[in-house]
């Protein structure tokens, strides 16, 4: 075993305090000591205290849907006013975001926590604020392809706009003192930089700093809320997070002042990059060949690599972007070999700060194996999993629940995640939330209520979202065949075998009472993400029946017979979480009354396909430094 004093000196959780909204006093510290309990279960320094009320402008527009895309990232004038803001939002409700905000610091000092906001800048400002200053105005920010009212931002090298900020950040610090840290995501939430390439209605902005290269108006942003913030607050950062292209990124960080640093998140993913399933997602079916393994493997370091020593070359802080539980759902089943992979490589590069962290239950070996290998340094990773294991039920049963993890890891290291899929298959309301139906058109009135929202209905109407949950999944029938085959041949099997050796394990009288749990624990994770992997297969085997074009293969089930095991495996969920009885919810009662509807085609075949685009489809950044 190996050990050096590298350490993680910071873990910023993005996640607020819960919100007192009249119950019971008592019920509601309750609330409070369970999210501290998680917080320092996951090895949190600093906490995210930047929540609101409301946001604002939605309220001030709450027709247009594209405003709840916005929600996230709080940013310091729906908090605190400057002399170009004041009067532009509601003053009442700023007045309870101020409160909420100051309560979040409060209960961050009171349980030994630091405070950061996470901010979604230049972010936009309504109409009336240019009304006010017409020449202020900068680059159009918001996503045309869902938004019907173009929302613009103002220009970072304007020094009125300087001046509106800088007192925006004093007197947001002045307010909350222990925010020691401001996070920027650009370029995406109604946020942006004068004519970067990242935004997307296009680069676009004013005259004026149209030759002003958008790294260097960021780099001047930053320069501004730093020195503001040092004020108040000599230790105050300003981390610049995602959004920048890699020569903006450069360009930025070329001159950046001290204080200010810069994420750093791989090609495939804003929060991760290292692990399989994003090669799985960018490469296809070769991924699963050894030497392709390999090289998309080499190909994730050197990128990672890459943008953490270009933060270094230039002399800043790099924080990774990181955890273990990306969408923090029923897909993330127990990886402790990867997740201590990963955290030893960024150790090993320099990385000192995360931002992001695992935050699951007690028993989450993800969680557990993240805060381990914070603590404790570069250590081997067969040594570090077993520790953990021996920690938990001890060492006669360790090397067990080791050999059940890897059986794990090797389900989530090996499914084949479509490509541009992951965010269809793991957080998408269309199938996540939306039922397997012949034919949606058989639905009443009002069936889907329950999970349709103004943004996903305004979505159907758009070109780009046409086909609703088909269109999700409309992949040619060789891929759709490539990736039912890789989950029943091994996926699934893999969390079969590891939930098999977890029943046997319980199935022992003399297990303690906390192996038990610890089993119960792996039983439930296990057992939902093997759910999740067959409502994966579910769909893609409907998608035969209703997708015009598609040729059914020899063995494919008919489609009520799916329907009925989507029903099937989500009583198991139901039943791995705990519920009691029948599952009972909107999603299994439409399913169970329409499973057996005459099936309407949809066709989409004159849409482009989905296609794997291949490690090299992708912009590395080894393959662009320089």
């Amino acid at each position: 075993m190996t050990t050096t004093t590298a350490r993680i000196e910071r873990v910023l959780f993005g996640s607020a305090f819960p919100r007192f909204s009249g119950e019971d006093p008592a019920t509601y510290w309750e609330k409070v000591e369970r999210h501290v309990e998680k917080l320092r279960h996951g090895g949190a320094t600093h906490v995210m205290v930047n929540d609101a009320l409301v946001s604002i402008p939605q309220v001030m527009d709450p027709e247009n849907s594209y405003l709840r895309f916005t929600t996230y990232g709080h940013t310091p004038e729906k908090f605190v006013e400057s002399s170009y803001s004041r009067g532009i939002y509601h003053p009442s409700i700023m007045a309870e975001n101020r409160k909420l905000l100051r309560w979040n610091a409060k209960l961050a000092k009171q349980y030994g926590f630091r405070c950061f906001v996470r901010c979604v800048e230049m972010t936009f400002m309504p109409e009336s604020f240019f009304t006010r200053y017409p020449a202020l105005r900068g680059p159009r920010v918001d996503n045309p392809a869902c938004s019907h009212t173009p929302l613009f931002a103002l220009c970072p090298l304007v020094p009125e706009v300087q001046d509106h900020y800088r007192q925006l950040i004093i007197n947001l610090l002045n307010l909350a003192p222990e925010i020691d840290e401001l996070h920027i995501f650009t370029c995406d939430s109604g946020g942006g930089f004068c004519y970067s390439e990242h935004l997307y209605a296009g680069p676009n902005g004013p005259v004026h700093c149209r030759h002003t290269p958008t790294g260097k108006q960021a780099q001047t942003f930053v320069r501004v809320l730093l020195e503001a913030g040092r004020t108040v607050n000599p230790e105050f950062r300003v981390v610049m997070t995602s959004g920048l292209m890699p020569k903006e990124r450069r360009d930025f960080l070329d001159g950046a002042p001290e204080g200010s640093a810069a994420s750093v998140f791989g090609a495939f993913a804003w929060g991760g990059g290292l692990e399989d399933r994003w090669a799985n997602m960018a490469v296809g079916p070769d991924i699963h060949r050894p030497e392709v393994r390999a090289e998309a493997r080499a190909w994730q370091e050197a990128d990672m690599r890459a943008r953490i020593d270009m933060v270094a070359r230039y002399g800043g802080m790099a924080y990774s972007c990181y955890n273990p539980d990306y969408y923090g759902g029923p897909s993330d089943a127990p990886c402790p070999y990867q997740t201590h992979e990963v955290m030893m490589k960024l150790l090993g590069w320099g990385v000192r700060n995360i931002i992001g962290g695992s935050s699951g239950s007690k028993y989450h070996a993800n969680t557990a194996i993240f805060v381990q290998a914070a603590k404790d340094g570069m250590m081997e990773t067969d040594v570090a999993v077993r520790k953990l294991a021996a920690s938990w039920v001890g060492d006669a049963l360790a090397d067990e629940l080791c050999a059940i993890w890897k059986l794990s890891e090797l389900a989530d290291r090996e499914w084949p995640m479509p490509a541009a899929g992951g965010h269809a298959f793991y957080c998408q309301p269309l199938t996540m939330a939306g039922p397997m139906v012949p034919n949606a058109g058989l639905l009443g009135e009002g069936d889907l209520d329950y999970f349709m929202t103004p943004v996903i209905r305004d979505q159907q109407t758009m070109k780009s979202h046409q086909g609703g949950v088909w269109r999700i999944l409309h992949y040619r029938d060789a891929v759709k065949r490539y990736v039912i085959r890789q989950l029943e041949e091994v996926v699934l099997p893999a969390d079969d075998a590891a939930l098999a050796a977890l029943e046997a394990l319980l199935a022992r009288a003399d297990l303690t009472a906390a192996q038990r749990a610890c089993l119960e624990v792996q039983r439930r994770e296990i057992g939902v993400h093997r759910c999740f992997m067959s409502g994966v297969r579910n769909w893609f085997q409907a998608s035969y029946h209703v997708c015009a074009g598609s040729l059914p293969y020899d063995g494919l089930p008919g489609l009520p017979e799916i329907i009925q095991r989507e029903i099937d495996d989500r009583q198991r969920w139901h039943e791995y979480e705990g519920g009691v009885g029948e599952r009972d919810d909107a999603r299994q009662r439409l399913m169970k009354a329409h499973k057996d509807d005459p099936v309407r085609q949809v066709d989409l075949r004159e849409f482009p396909y989905h296609e794997y685009a291949g490690l090299h489809g992708w912009e590395g950044a080894h393959l662009t430094a320089g």
